[in-house]
């Protein structure tokens, strides 16, 4: 099975300044690479945008892998 990460973007909460009142509310970052421990035993890690070869098994449980943003699931591999 083929699939491909996508990457992880967080969100980074940030108060304002006590000094002058401006906030600022959020801010976003995007991660490249991540290490998973998959079910086969393997450590793998991905790179965004990039394919990988997987077992079957491996490759549904690659897919249902999710992270929240914005108080949403968002999908973190997609089928390549």
């Amino acid at each position: 099975m083929k699939i491909q990460f996508l990457g992880i973007k967080n969100q980074v909460k940030k108060s304002g300044c006590s000094s002058c009142g401006s906030r600022k509310l959020s801010n976003h970052t995007f991660q490249r690479e991540t290490r998973m421990v998959l079910p086969s035993g393997q450590t793998k890690i991905f790179y965004a945008g990039q394919v990988y070869e997987v077992m079957e098994q491996d490759g549904d449980f690659l897919l249902m892998q999710t992270y929240s943003l914005d108080g949403q699931a968002v999908k973190m591999f997609q089928e390549g």
